[in-house]
């Protein structure tokens, strides 16, 4: 059993280093503000859509009607004494847009949120201090008579009713 467990482990190991260091992902990247794209390119290189030539540059910027196909082919440098090699990038874009919206972002999401908290808290000492009453010294309340009250004194047992919640019921 502990020769199998331990292929496994190896074998996972292994393939978490390859997946970790042998796949590099394209620098590239999409983002959306209100109906504009903005496509970016990993190197300076020209844009393509269906084999016709948008624009040059690391960046291209358009309005986004419908799905999208387009890719960049730029040339990356190589190692010493290789020549250059030209590489495609693809997007195909598909999102929502429109010109009202805007994106908010989680830091002032969590930002908004504590400084809420903080501001309620603040709100909350600021009236518990307002309302708080000022007392007077307190005067000790003196000592109590040795007559015995009558709230206190046994009620006389010709007096006590039968009815259903005149007595305590003990339980067993």
């Amino acid at each position: 059993m502990s020769a199998i467990f331990f292929r496994v482990m190896a074998v996972s190991v292994f393939l978490l280093v390859f997946f970790m260091f042998g796949v590099k992902a394209e620098e590239g990247g999409v983002s959306f503000w209100r109906s504009d794209v903005t496509l970016t390119c990993p190197r300076n290189g020209t844009w393509f859509q269906h084999n016709t030539q948008l624009d040059k540059g690391e960046t291209y910027v358009l309005k986004y009607e419908r799905p999208i196909r387009v890719h960049c082919v730029y040339e990356e440098e190589a190692d010493t004494y290789e020549e250059k090699t030209t590489k495609k990038t693809f997007f195909f874009v598909k999102g929502r847009v429109c010109e009202t919206c805007f994106e908010l972002d989680g830091v002032y999401l969590g930002g908004a949120i504590f400084a809420d908290v903080i501001m309620t808290a603040a709100l909350m000492a600021f009236i518990y201090r307002r309302t708080k009453k000022v007392s007077a010294a307190s005067r000790s309340g003196g000592r109590a008579s040795d007559i015995q009250s009558s709230d206190y004194q046994e009620l006389n047992p010709r007096s006590i009713s039968e009815g259903t919640y005149s007595a305590v019921n003990r339980r067993k």
